[in-house]
């Protein structure tokens, strides 16, 4: 089936749903007003009400598709009341010329009784016509709402998409950039250690690109890439014992946001004081039944630092996004600074499945 044939196969069930609403309109009437008036002649009260609901479904149309959407919902209220009251007056009329020119003739017995023409209860007629107009319109309302909530809620899941794809795209050239010098460093002074990094490098732009495009990683590639990068970052550093990398708790079988804890670790790097006594940088992670702490420590200048933060900083900032997004009244952010010690503490809640 083409997309055309699919169109007026929509537009033919959205027709029928119509035309069923509104006989089931004058069914209801008509089991009303033979009810109470004791009616036999169905059919001659058949012939009139269809006539009448012209009235009603010509108000109701008015009404819905275009005093609504080209007043009301522009908050043109002052247009909207007066349109309506106008469109109001003339439905009114037109109810009452089918009556006044249909009903002898369908009714001659209540000919008489007819009065004159302008002979009109407005309020009787605007509460017989718009009772019907009111439901469609609450009708139509409804829907209105319910697909308006949906495309909202596709439209935030798009959103939230887009933004994590973005903040992704914006934590990978941060890491790399920085990577890249350091080889560039050791490409002059040392070129073992500048292929060793390359090699690592490697590993770890596979992680990336292969790995980070899903929802989540397994906690235990997380921990890989993690290890691979501290490995790369040690080959800069005189001291092999420097960084203190701790792991408790069983992480296996557990899933995390790809590339959530290596922003602490960078930062760690990037402004950590290097000239002191190992370890310089503690990391631990824990993992429990339900969720992982993860914790990492370093000494810092806060003059140094502080000169650093007006040119960088976009990883964690995007970190605390990331996990509003992925991790909403599920985690624990805490950043503290006391005694020459940068400490940041993160715990979430996480599932065992993937």
């Amino acid at each position: 089936m083409d997309i055309t044939s699919r169109n007026f196969s929509f537009k033919g069930s959205r027709v029928l749903s119509h035309i069923l609403f509104w006989v089931l309109y004058i069914v209801f009437v008509l089991f009303q007003f033979t009810f109470f008036s004791k009616e036999s002649d169905y059919l001659r009260t058949t012939y009139v009400l269809v006539l009448t609901s012209v009235v009603d479904i010509f108000a109701a149309y008015i009404t819905v598709y275009y005093l609504l959407p080209k007043f009301l919902f522009k908050k043109k209220y002052f247009l909207f009341a007066i349109t309506f009251l106008v469109f109001a007056a003339i439905s009114i009329l037109f109810q009452r010329a089918i009556l006044y020119f249909a009903y002898p003739y369908f009714y001659p017995e209540y000919a008489a009784k007819m009065g004159t023409f302008w002979h009109i209860n407005p309020f009787y007629s605007f509460m017989n016509i718009y009772t019907i107009v009111a439901f469609f319109a609450v009708v139509k309302l409804l829907k209105f709402w319910y697909k308006n909530q949906k495309y909202k809620l596709e439209l935030e899941n798009k959103n939230k998409t887009s933004e994590l794809a973005l903040l992704r795209t914006q934590l990978n050239p941060h890491f790399l950039f920085n990577t890249l010098n350091n080889i560039d460093s050791l490409i002059i002074s040392n070129q073992e250690k500048a292929s060793d990094a390359i090699i690592k490098l490697s590993e770890i732009l596979r992680f990336m690109i292969y790995d980070t495009a899903v929802e989540k990683v397994s906690l235990e590639k997380e921990i890989g890439y993690l290890r691979s990068y501290i490995s790369l970052q040690k080959l800069r550093l005189k001291d092999p014992n420097f960084v203190k990398f701790d792991i408790e708790g069983t992480c296996a079988g557990k899933y995390v946001a790809p590339l959530l804890f290596i922003p602490f670790i960078e930062n760690a790097f990037k402004h950590g004081l290097k000239n002191i006594e190992s370890p310089g940088i503690k990391i631990k992670l824990i993992c429990s039944a339900d969720s992982i702490y993860f914790e990492v420590r370093n000494q810092y200048n806060e003059n140094i630092i502080s000169e650093k933060d007006n040119t960088s900083g976009i990883g964690l900032a995007n970190t605390q996004r990331r996990l509003e997004l992925l991790y909403p009244d599920m985690f624990d952010f805490v950043i503290e600074k006391k005694n020459g010690v940068y400490s940041s503490f993160l715990t979430i809640k996480i599932d065992t499945n993937s």
